[in-house]
C-alpha cells in the first residue's frame, strides 16, 4: 500500500484488480480502514494520485500541512 500525508491526514492507496482502493491509515496503531466515499478513477496513474488526493482534500490544507506527499 502507498501511504500519503494528505494535508496532515494519512491516506493509503492500494492497487487491486478492481481498481484503486483508498484507506484511512493510523500509523501509530498500524491499522487502516477502507474509505468507500473516496473514489480514484481507474485511468488515474500512480504518479497522478497525489494530485487527485490534493483535489479531493484541498480544503484541509493549512500552513502547517500545505501539501500532499508520499511517505511510504
Amino acid at each position: 500500500m502507498m501511504i500519503y500525508n494528505v494535508f496532515g491526514r494519512f491516506i493509503g492507496v492500494k492497487a487491486t484488480p478492481q481498481g484503486w482502493q483508498v484507506f484511512r491509515v493510523d500509523r501509530a496503531e498500524g491499522k487502516s480502514s477502507r474509505l468507500y466515499d473516496v473514489i480514484i478513477p481507474d485511468d488515474v496513474t500512480e504518479a497522478e494520485i497525489p494530485l487527485w488526493l490534493g483535489d479531493i482534500y484541498h480544503e484541509a490544507a493549512s500552513e502547517q500541512h500545505p501539501d500532499v506527499r508520499r511517505i511510504e
